[in-house]
Formats: structure tokens, C-alpha cells, sequence
């Protein structure tokens, strides 16, 4: 069943270190956050025990953004490894008839994103396997991802408010190139962000075809990426033995990545309904 919860105020104090405005509370907002690893905050700690296998975050940006707005209730559905399909099946029923906004990462997952890692960015791995790996991930992203994310924003868009905002949200460059760097050749690493530039992609034209809007979140994690060398990545690297923290944002990549370009998206939203109601 899906957690109902009211943000306390505790909930912010991350959020003012950074230097965020105090919460505010908005008691008509309803706010489902569904998704995968990048949306529950898998790598960002501070993990809540009842999400279990999920890893949901209390530094997630669904949970980061609700404490700065403090809506009258967060439903956090995103979970750890989950699929266009699972968002669908095991998310989307969580989303009631009353929510009034919707954010959602979700696709990494199903063009295999983790064999994709394997097979280029661990150590004695091959340009040949990287590569017949990235030609499966971008056959997938033509033929499959399309009519998923499709049949997902409908259902999104069915479940919430006829008024809604919805906020889908792609993915950043998860290696800089151009650097020395251990993890991956630099070829290798140039691909994976280019497979990452086309789902982006993707994700940007099936939001505007649904009405939804898009966050970006390449361009405030640039200079961010592993490989960007001591104290400058908001991304991790190779984490042992916690192996499914590998290539998740950090809680920096969660606050100062992810919860500005959502931050924007939502009111770019608001701003869009506002209009179309006047």
C-alpha cells in the first residue's frame, strides 16, 4: 500500500544548510513522486527503513522539494531498479484522483543502463563488449521505449487531477570525458553520455506530446560527472560492496542537480495551468 505522509518540519533542515528558503505549506497540493533509483535516491543515504529494497532517500528530490513546499501530502511510490512496467504496475495506482502534482524518472532502467555500466566502465572489460552493449541499449530506446513511455503518461495522466502538473524528468551525464580517469576509457565514456542524450531526448519529446513538462538536468550536473576528479562529482563511482549505490547521484547530485531543474519544471507548470485556466 502506498505511505502517506505529512513532511515535518525536520524534514527541511538539510534544505537551509544549503540555504533554501523555509518551507511554506500548501494544504491543497497533493504530490506523488514515482520513479526509479534517481527519483527514490539510491547513493544519497539516509535511506527510509519502510521503503525496503527500494532505498527511498529522505534526500531524494521528491522528498528535498516537499520540504522547501510542504504540500498536504507526499506519496514517495519511486523505488530502486524499477521499469517503465513496474512504475506502471506497482506506482501509478498510488497516484489518486485528488494529486495535484506528479514528477516521474523513469527509462534508464529499460535500456539495461547497469549492463551498459558493466560491460564499459568496469576494469577488464572490452571496447567491443561496451559497444555491442550501447547497440542493444539504443535498438531498445527506438523500438521498445517510445510506446512505454506512452502508455505510462497516459495512465499518469488518467490517475491524477484533470489539472495536474506533471513534471517528468530525464537524466544527467553520468561520466566527464576528457579527463584521466580509471572508470571507462574516454571513448567509451563519450558513447555512454551520448546513449544518455538520446533517451533525454526521447523523454523531452514524449512530455511535450502528453502536455507534461521536462527537467533537465544535464546542464547542472555538468562538470559533475565521474571523473570530474575529488570533491567536484555528484555522482558516484564503483561502490563496494553496496555495488547497486554504482552511478547514482549523491545527495549533492540530488539537491544541487536534480531539485533546482525540478524546482523549475514545477513552476514552469504551474505557470502553464494558470494560463490555460484564464
Amino acid at each position: 500500500m502506498p505511505r502517506h505522509r505529512v513532511l515535518t518540519a525536520l524534514a527541511a533542515l538539510p534544505l537551509l544548510a544549503l540555504g533554501a528558503a523555509p518551507a511554506h505549506a500548501d494544504t491543497t497540493l497533493r504530490y506523488a513522486a514515482l520513479g526509479d533509483s534517481y527519483a527514490a535516491g539510491v547513493a544519497a543515504g539516509a535511506y527510509d527503513g519502510a521503503s525496503g529494497e527500494c532505498h527511498r532517500s529522505t534526500r531524494a528530490y521528491p522528498e528535498l522539494w516537499s520540504a522547501q513546499h510542504a504540500p498536504a501530502e507526499l506519496r514517495h511510490l519511486a523505488c530502486n531498479g524499477a521499469t517503465v512496467a513496474d512504475v506502471l504496475r506497482d506506482q501509478v495506482p498510488g497516484v489518486s484522483a485528488d494529486t495535484s502534482l506528479v514528477t516521474l524518472t523513469a527509462g534508464g532502467n529499460d535500456l539495461g543502463f547497469s549492463d551498459a555500466a558493466v560491460a564499459c566502465l568496469q576494469p577488464l572489460t572490452t571496447d567491443a563488449r561496451c559497444n555491442q552493449t550501447l547497440d542493444e541499449s539504443e535498438r531498445r530506446l527506438r523500438e521498445d521505449l517510445p510506446a512505454r513511455l506512452d502508455t505510462l503518461y497516459r495512465a499518469v495522466a488518467a490517475a491524477a487531477a484533470p489539472t495536474a502538473r506533471v513534471v517528468v524528468t530525464g537524466y544527467p551525464h553520468l561520466l566527464r570525458t576528457g579527463t584521466t580517469c580509471l572508470i571507462g576509457t574516454d571513448p567509451r565514456r563519450q558513447r555512454f553520455n551520448h546513449v544518455t542524450d538520446l533517451l533525454d531526448e526521447e523523454i523531452r519529446r514524449q512530455a511535450a506530446a502528453h502536455g507534461f513538462a521536462f527537467a533537465d538536468v544535464r546542464t547542472a550536473f555538468e562538470g559533475h560527472g565521474v571523473c570530474s576528479g575529488p570533491g567536484q562529482e555528484w555522482i558516484t563511482g564503483i561502490v563496494i560492496p553496496r555495488l547497486w549505490e554504482s552511478f547514482h547521484p549523491t545527495a549533492d547530485g540530488q539537491a544541487r542537480g536534480y531539485l533546482p531543474a525540478v524546482g523549475d519544471a514545477v513552476a514552469a507548470a504551474v505557470t502553464a495551468v494558470a494560463a490555460g485556466r484564464a
